[in-house]
Order: C-alpha cells, then structure tokens, then sequence
C-alpha cells in the first residue's frame, strides 16, 4: 500500500515537541530530535555528552490483518466516490542518547498519553494517530564509542495509523433511459 509518509512524520514531530515541553521550530527541538538515519552506518556521531533522540516508524507486519471500513460519500452532481479508511499497524521505536536518556524516554513515553489542545495525544488523533496504551518501559543500555561507553534508552511504542484513500470514482444514473416498446 502506497502512502504520503510526511504528515504523519510531522505530526510525531510536533508530538515529541509536546512532550517534552519544546516549540516546533525551536533550535532545542531541532538539536534534539532526529528521524533516524536510513544508513546507520554513515549517521553522525554526536559528543557522547549531547543528548540526541531518534526515532522511525515501521510497520507492524506479524500482527493482525489490516482493517478496513467504506465510506460512500457524494462527491457532487451526479457523481460518487467511495473512500477507503485502512488503519495499519506500526512501531515507533525511540531510541535516546545522551546523559538524560532515560529521563528523555520516561518522560515520552508518560506524555505521549495526555489529551487536551497542544497535548501529544490530540495532535497524533488528529493526523489519524493513535498511540496503543500502556508501552513497555525503555531498556537502559550502554553502548561502546571509541573506547568509552554511552548511555542509551530504547522505547517501542505501538500504533495504529488511518490512511484515507479514493476507492473510486463512479458516475451515477441521473437520468433513466426511455425505452419503448410495440407489441
């Protein structure tokens, strides 16, 4: 299934924003928090004394079926559209670097829950987001880098995500054709 990642990129954006207490066009967010590299390998390395956020999300495929609900909706004059609503399950995994990354992650994973106008959890439902309750806690790690080592929080938190398609577009009967007929 073929979607548009980047609002949904956004929204988990601005939701960590929230949490953490950082505007989204800040300096703070914008050190702080990374989508995580494609290629680790050739990601930066920050000072082991930063602390650094990275995050991806990816798809859930060894759970349950995809669900799906219709929705026909008029379109106009004449017309309808069928609009297709797929929730698709995900795994958002959070990984944290730096001397408050066990802070950095509790406090996520405590916050993504509170609802309310510019509260984490009302700006993911409102991009079709929905966080699943109670994740597990983050796993505290520690990872070699040039000899010293690096505290590290990891978090998976699961999702569901609603992506809203055209189905199709079908021309209704607006006019009934006349046929007469002899005997």
């Amino acid at each position: 299934m073929f979607f548009s990642k980047k609002p949904h990129h956004t929204a988990i954006f601005d939701a960590f924003c929230a949490c953490l207490g950082l505007g989204r066009d800040s300096r703070e967010a914008a050190a702080l928090i990374h989508e995580a590299y494609a290629e680790p390998e050739n990601a930066p390395r920050p000072p082991r004394n930063r602390n650094v956020i990275y995050w991806t999300l990816l798809q859930d495929t060894a759970s349950d079926p995809v669900s799906t609900t219709y929705n026909p909706e008029t379109a106009g004059a004449g017309r309808n559209s069928v609009v297709v609503y797929t929730t698709l399950k995900y795994q958002l995994v959070i990984v944290c670097y730096g001397p408050d990354a066990e802070e950095y992650a509790l406090r996520i994973r405590s916050m993504l829950y509170l609802d309310g106008a510019g509260f984490p959890r009302r700006i993911l439902r409102e991009a079709g987001i929905y966080p699943v309750p109670d994740p597990p806690q983050p796993s505290i790690l520690y990872e070699e880098e040039s000899s010293l080592w690096r505290k590290r929080a990891d978090l998976t938190i699961s999702l569901r995500i609603q992506h809203e398609q055209q189905a199709s577009d079908r021309r209704s009967i607006t006019v009934v054709p006349a046929v007469v007929l002899h005997k």
